[in-house]
Parts: C-alpha cells; structure tokens; sequence
C-alpha cells in the first residue's frame, strides 16, 4: 500500500511538472522571395521577403498616418492564412474592414505585397512562397532585415520582419540605385548616383529603438543581417 501511494505521489508530481513546462505555440506566417512567379527554390531567393505572427494585433507602416494594423488567423487545418485589415488608430483590432481581409494558401507562390519600407525605396516587383511555420527557431541572416516588436528591448517573440536578400538592387532611373549586403555580420547600403563608380557605402544596423514615426504604436524595431 505504502508503495502504491509513493507511486500515486511521484505520478502527481510529473503531471504537475509536465503541465508547467507546457508552452504555448506560436506561428508565423513566412514569405520567402523568389524571382520567378513559380517560385523556383532551384533558381535561389532573390528580393523582398516577409515573417509574420499570427494570433496578435501589430502594425505595418512607416509613418504614423498610413500605418494599418493587422492581425492574421488560420483556417482550413493551419493550411492558409488570413491577413485581417484594421485603420491606423486601431491599435487593438478591434474593428476589422472585410473588404482588406487577405488570404495566402501556404506551398501557393504570389506576387510579393507591399509590406516593406517602400516609402524609401522603390517596389521590387518579385514573388514569394508562403509557408505557415509552428515554433521557428531562428530567423536566418539577410542582406538586411526589420525587425519589429513590442517591448523595448527587442527580446520578446517579433511580431513581423520584412528582409532584403544579398544583393538586392533598387533602382530609381537616372543610373541611380541601391545595392544590400551583408559582411561580417552587419548590413550595408550600396547608394550609386549616375554610375557605379560614383558609390557610398552607409550601415544600416540599427539598436532596438522607439520607432518614433509610428508614435502611437509603442513598438520598436531591431535592424540587422
């Protein structure tokens, strides 16, 4: 009998420890770029590519006034995804627009959307994979990445990322362009203005900051390979 308490005891105390150690998931939804519109994995990524979380309201915009908030949900057993629209005052989603929903099938390849920073620099105009991915465990290393989140020291769970593969080139007429990369671990702009012998190279790493332009967001953002 004695031992048969023991045992009862010991049983107790895994379940209790198991039951502590339970996280929750957490999902992303990942745009990876591909040049051609069949997303060629063979032929490499190339431009623009985006990570969301799913399941929390954050905020996609440079400046305050355009920014949109969004929250993303999954449907058909966590085989697509859809991007729910709210207005840039609706920090909290609490009032979402149909009209703006979207909807990604993941192993489906689409045009890229115009998450990025394109107020700075022109669209890209290539095409991403999308996949829905269960608890990733790293973010790889980029030409250049955004990185966003809601505490301020950028240690929580990001809440999106867009990125620029190496070598993505931005073209603005005139011969002017930019090129990315990434050396030794930090991200650099390329900027040419009229030739490619006329170049400046600016670092584009940035700590986890405020992001000021976005004021009434309190989120922060991490710029990185």
């Amino acid at each position: 009998m004695k031992i048969e308490k023991i045992i009862c005891f010991l049983s107790i105390i895994l379940i209790i420890g198991y039951a502590t150690i339970v996280v929750e998931s957490v999902y992303y939804v990942e745009m990876t770029p591909y040049a051609d519109d069949a997303c060629t994995v063979e032929k490499g990524e190339s431009g623009v590519g985006y990570a969301f979380v799913v399941g929390e309201c954050f905020g996609v915009g440079s400046f305050a006034p355009i920014v949109n908030n969004y929250i993303i949900t999954l449907g058909d057993n966590n085989n697509n995804a859809t991007f729910h629209q709210y207005q840039s005052s609706d920090n909290a989603c609490s009032q979402a627009n149909p009209i703006y929903d979207v909807t990604y099938q993941s192993g489906s390849c689409y045009n890229a959307p115009e998450y990025a920073d394109n107020n700075m620099y022109p669209n890209i105009y290539n095409y991403v994979l999308v996949s829905i991915k269960e608890n990733p465990t790293s973010m790889p290393q980029y030409a250049y990445k955004f990185t966003q989140y809601i505490d301020s020291n950028c240690a929580t769970n990001p809440q999106w990322y867009f990125f620029y593969t190496n070598d993505t080139v931005f073209h603005y007429g005139n011969n002017d362009f930019s090129k990315f990369y990434c050396d030794e671990g930090e991200p650099y702009e390329l900027y040419c203005e009229g030739s490619a012998t006329n170049c400046t190279v600016n670092d584009q790493s940035r700590p986890c900051s405020r992001n000021v332009w976005a004021w009434h967001e309190h989120i922060y953002f991490l710029a990185s390979c």
